[in-house]
């Protein structure tokens, strides 16, 4: 359900930057508005991460939750993308599930 949000909102997040180059093909947002606009997507993907690793962390997750969020506030404290700061979150999430899991079994 989680992906199925973020790419609902990465093609909200496109309609509203191409959007207005089609309706207004003469006239152009204005820099405020160009940077709303901008980081509208930005702002509802981090709100989502925030929510996620809310439930997450108060489900049955939480060591791997925690593990995810540190690599990826690291990776963001040195600049890395949204793209990289999700696969490596993801990817550090999912190995750390598998190795909780095969140790408590």
């Amino acid at each position: 359900m989680t992906w199925v949000v973020i790419l609902a909102v990465g093609l909200g997040s496109y309609a509203f930057r191409v959007g207005p180059q089609l309706l207004f093909e003469r006239t152009s947002l204005s820099p405020r508005g160009d940077q709303l606009v901008r980081h509208a997507g930005t702002a509802a993907l981090t709100a989502l991460i925030v929510l996620s690793t809310k439930q997450s962390a108060s489900g049955n997750a939480p060591v791997p939750t925690v593990l995810a969020v540190a690599v990826a506030a690291v990776l963001a404290a040195r600049g890395g993308s949204m793209l990289r700061l999700l696969l490596c979150g993801g990817a550090v999430y999912a190995l750390s599930t598998v190795i909780i899991g095969l140790a408590a079994s």
